[in-house]
């Protein structure tokens, strides 16, 4: 199956890209009936243990080179790391101070490339970071920080700009004038984590690889079956998934469980934690980044269509990541830290819409194991790592979400030589995740499209047409928000949504960016989900329980009655 040309320099139709599978209730049943009928006379050739951002990678490079792929993963798509991010496509300005250029210069090339091949996901944006006096980076380092960002980048984004005390409060008047130095502008991208992931996992389906949900794997080993020497994924049933090679792709759950010996005090993990504020309340005019007093630390201010979020906190952290939360000592902590530089500003809890807390998976070494020890994570790599335990069996380890394109060909590219496959070479970086054309001014003059692009990019005229032929489905789920209900449809039939939670939290976050994250619609999307797959009224109870804990334990804060 020959690959697609890219989006924005798309010559041919959108018609001669293979159709996106429908993806519902039915269809996630009959692959969980053919999984658990696993003969290991056909195994897999490649079965990816995780559905975050570089499992979804590695599934689509793998499935574009023509290998028969499975995704498994304990929850939804996304649940993990790649659903709970500063949603940045960057380059990693601070990581210039701790001299790792060599990651800068490759989360650059990838941010050009993902910009690229999602521009609908991946939006440049303009990033202001100010300077006051005792700052532990002054105004000249960070120049001469953001000359060598742009030479890194090879110059294919708008260049830096520095800024004086006046015309950085020209650009951003809410920032504080005492002890001002000044600012620079510089580029880098925004996105939404959990869709990037669902986007690519979709552009992998396209070319046959199969992805089921809430299919935990207990173990891993090496059995010979017959005459066949071939890795095995044990799922909770005892259920056994044969393949020719398994990647653990499990983010911060890859331990020693799945791995053995290697997988022993293999990562650091690190909890961050952001809070959602109306626009209204906190009117930046274009991302902020703020440095940390005495910290090798910077925090984030974004605007985020009628919402603003504010992050992140880095501290260490044990325990399962699913239970990562936000404490009233985590939201005060950024109140404070970033009320300094926006003293007209009212952050409290007064002014909050929600938050979220995630949990990045550093990879250890014996420096980092030292500085974990203090309690801080700040100062771990944000590298990744390929490794292989005794049976054989690989995971990919730490990382960046800019970089999973780069990572995932790293994996395939070990893959494809382990099982002897000559053809194919990695292409991931020259197809577009959605073809079609991009939508014209013309064409967003329409509201529903207008609503719809940012996710779905030229696949939302499918579903403005929709809208057409029954005008209920272009409702909006919540007035403020751009949010549509043609969406939960499409989520439902075509997007793998076993429970609310994957709609509300991943698919449409409703959970994030509405005041009473989505208490008001909940009851009926439970319904409709209900009724796809066939339910009775107790089930509708149970996954409205369901989704309040989940809003519970990731905020922590009780979310309204629904």
């Amino acid at each position: 199956m020959s690959p697609l040309p890219l989006a924005r320099r798309n010559k041919t139709s959108a018609d001669n890209q293979p159709p996106l599978p429908t993806w519902g209730p039915a269809e996630t049943v009959s692959l969980a009936s053919r999984v658990r009928d696993s003969d290991p006379d056909e195994p897999w050739d490649l079965v990816v243990v995780g559905a975050g951002i570089t499992g979804a990678g590695i599934a689509r490079d793998a499935a574009m080179r023509g290998l028969r792929v499975l995704v498994l993963d304990a929850n939804d798509i996304a649940f993990g790391t790649s659903s709970r991010s500063s949603r940045l496509i960057h380059g990693g300005v601070r990581y210039l101070e701790q001299g790792q250029i060599g990651l800068v210069y490759e989360a650059l090339r990838e941010r050009h490339r993902l910009k690229n091949i999602a521009p609908h996901l991946v939006t440049p944006a303009q990033f202001l970071f100010p300077a006051y006096r005792g700052d532990r980076l002054p105004l000249w380092k960070l120049r001469i920080g953001l000359s060598l960002y742009d030479a890194l980048s090879l110059y294919q984004s708008r260049g830096h700009q520095t800024l004086g005390p006046k015309a950085c409060r020209e650009r951003e008047p809410l920032l504080a004038a005492e002890g001002l130095s000044g600012a620079v502008s510089y580029e880098d991208g925004v996105t939404d984590d959990a869709r990037l992931t669902l986007t690519t996992l979709q552009s992998a389906r396209r070319y046959g690889a199969e992805v089921l949900t809430y299919a935990p794997v207990v173990r891993l080993a090496r059995e010979t079956v017959g005459e066949r020497d071939l890795q095995v994924a044990y799922l909770r049933d005892e259920t056994r998934v044969f393949a020719q090679q398994i990647i653990v792709a499990a983010g911060p759950w890859t331990s020693e469980r799945l791995l053995g010996d290697v997988g022993k005090r293999l990562l650091s993990l690190s909890r961050g934690i952001h809070v959602v504020m109306r626009a209204d309340d906190v009117p930046v005019r274009q991302p902020l980044v703020i440095q940390v007093p005495n910290e090798r630390r910077i925090l984030f201010v974004i605007p985020w269509g009628t919402r603003t979020y504010l992050g992140t906190t880095d501290t260490a952290y044990e325990g399962d990541p699913a239970d990562s939360s936000v404490t009233a000592d985590d939201r005060q902590q950024l109140y404070r830290l970033i009320g300094r530089l926006l003293p007209s500003v009212d952050l409290s809890d007064q002014r909050l819409v929600s938050s979220w807390s995630g949990v990045r998976p550093l990879v250890r070494s014996v420096r980092s194991q030292k500085k974990a020890a203090s309690g801080g994570t700040v100062e771990l790599s944000r590298k990744h790592r390929v490794v292989e335990n005794a049976a054989g069996i690989l995971a990919v380890v730490g990382g960046k979400l800019t970089t999973y394109r780069a990572m995932a060909q790293e994996a395939v590219d070990l893959v494809m030589r382990r099982l002897g496959r000559k053809r194919g070479r990695c292409e991931t970086h020259r197809f577009a995740l959605v073809a079609g054309e991009p939508l014209t001014a013309e064409e967003l003059k329409n509201p529903v499209l207008a609503d719809l692009v940012n996710r779905h990019g030229p696949e939302a005229r499918e579903l403005a047409r929709q809208v057409e032929r029954d005008s209920q489905l272009g409702e909006r789920l919540v007035q403020d928000l751009p949010y549509r209900w043609v969406e939960v449809r499409r989520a439902i039939t075509h997007e793998g949504c076993t429970c609310i939670r994957d709609i509300l939290r991943r698919r449409l976050p409703l959970a994030l960016t509405d005041h009473q994250q989505g208490a008001r619609v909940a009851r009926q999307v439970a319904t409709e989900l209900t009724q796809a797959r066939g339910g009775s009224s107790a089930d509708i109870e149970r996954e409205i329980a369901e989704y309040r804990d989940a809003l519970q334990r990731e905020t922590g804060c009780d979310p309204p009655e629904m």
